[in-house]
């Protein structure tokens, strides 16, 4: 999170120069994709192997495998398991077909690696795109990456499972032309963060660490809603630089001009944040535990629930709620059952609490009413339990 003239936003708000590249990757046109090679039969059932594999028109057997991931998925018929064995795969994977990929003490690191330039650059260790809906990434350790560790663009039923992902987010406008590493005036880029949903529905993330990124667990809405996603029983701790689970509204269509919500077209809504340990998050920059937010006209991130996650030693309030400006909404959110520790180490500026808080609801619309349910969480620790702007109702 960053101060933008005093308004306290997400880092990856307004972002939407990433539109070029996001069409070409949700289409399945990346070079050099799982889409490239020629089909010579593809398989049901591909082996993957860093040590003994070799790269060829017929590779993916457990006698001949394949070495690289993404030779792996070129062989690999829809819907197929993808196995990859233990080792150190020096690639970035773009997943275009549904595959089950799943690493046995594999490591997928994107050090140095870069797809395309300028607005059509992949910068993300692991890709699946819209075509590639119903896909599973279980099982890997993911690092090195420009951008995100993994991330999910524009489809639906994708499963983000037993993963570790671990030192992404390592862009900068010296190293990487990736937009999402960019600053914006005032705002820094943080390269999408560890596990990124942009525009993806009835998705899970389920039984990952991730941890020492920028930021943790992303959720936006560029291109079309984010919603029906799952985010449950993950460990997110110690991403320095940002907020450890963040579900902001990036597009100005979520909401029409009259404030009617239009769920079809965009909008972070209904997603479920349950089960996560969420610790130590955004201490070198500005980061809440669990942020819901919206900041532009016309945005809106609303009728989520985060519930029964623990939660502690953020540098914002633990479950932290902001709305910026007219004509947004980020009512019917829930948090209930979570367990809260001493959290806003840093202070909110936009709010001007710089006391320990365990849950902040801070919205700059004087007119404008906001309605969240905040019910039995048990907080302790903090100077403030439950902060909240005048204009704020609480249920």
């Amino acid at each position: 999170m960053i101060v933008f003239g005093r308004n306290l936003v997400h880092r990856n708000l307004g972002r939407l120069a990433l539109a070029t590249v996001v069409t070409l990757v949700i289409a399945g046109g990346v070079a050099g994709s799982a889409t490239a090679a020629p089909d010579h039969g593809r398989k049901a059932n591909v082996v993957v192997s860093a040590h003994r594999g070799h790269d060829t028109s017929t590779c993916g057997s457990d006698r001949h495998p394949c070495a690289t991931i993404t030779k792996g998925l070129q062989r690999a018929a829809d819907d197929a398991v993808v196995r990859v064995l233990p080792g150190r795969y020096h690639e970035l994977v773009v997943m275009t077909r549904p595959a089950r990929l799943v690493g046995y003490r594999a490591r997928i690191n994107a050090t140095g690696l870069s797809s395309g330039t300028g607005m059509e650059m992949i910068a993300s260790a692991v890709t699946v795109t819209r075509s590639a809906s119903g896909s599973t990434v279980e099982g890997f350790r993911v690092t090195g990456a420009y951008g995100e560790g993994i991330l999910v663009l524009g489809a639906h039923h994708v499963r983000i499972a037993h993963n570790h992902v671990i030192g992404n987010d390592r862009g900068t406008p010296a190293n990487t032309g990736y937009p999402e590493c960019q600053a914006q005036g005032e705002v820094p880029g943080d390269c999408g963060e560890g596990i990124h949903l942009m525009s993806a529905t009835n998705s899970t993330i389920a039984r990952n660490r991730v941890n020492h990124n920028a930021g943790g667990i992303l959720v936006t809405d560029e291109f079309g809603p984010a919603s029906g996603n799952r985010i449950v029983r993950n460990r997110v701790a110690h991403n320095a630089y940002d907020c450890g689970i963040t579900m902001p509204g990036h597009n100005p269509n979520a909401l029409a001009a009259d404030g009617t919500r239009q769920p079809t077209v965009a909008g972070v809504h209904d997603n479920l944040v349950k089960g996560n340990v969420i610790v130590a998050n955004g201490l070198r920059g500005e980061g809440a535990g669990v942020l819901i937010a919206a900041a532009m006209p016309g945005a809106a991130s609303y009728d989520n629930r985060i519930v029964d996650n623990v939660i502690r030693r953020n540098e914002m309030a633990g479950v932290t709620l902001h709305a910026h400006a007219p004509n947004q909404d980020i009512s019917g959110n829930v948090v209930r059952h979570n367990t809260i520790g001493r959290n806003n180490l840093g202070g909110d500026p936009d709010a001007g609490v710089t006391q320990t808080t365990g849950i902040l609801v801070f919205s700059a619309l004087p007119f404008v009413t906001v309605h969240i349910t905040v019910r039995n969480n048990h907080i302790h620790g903090n100077v403030f339990r439950i902060w909240r702007s005048a204009n704020v109702t609480l249920n």
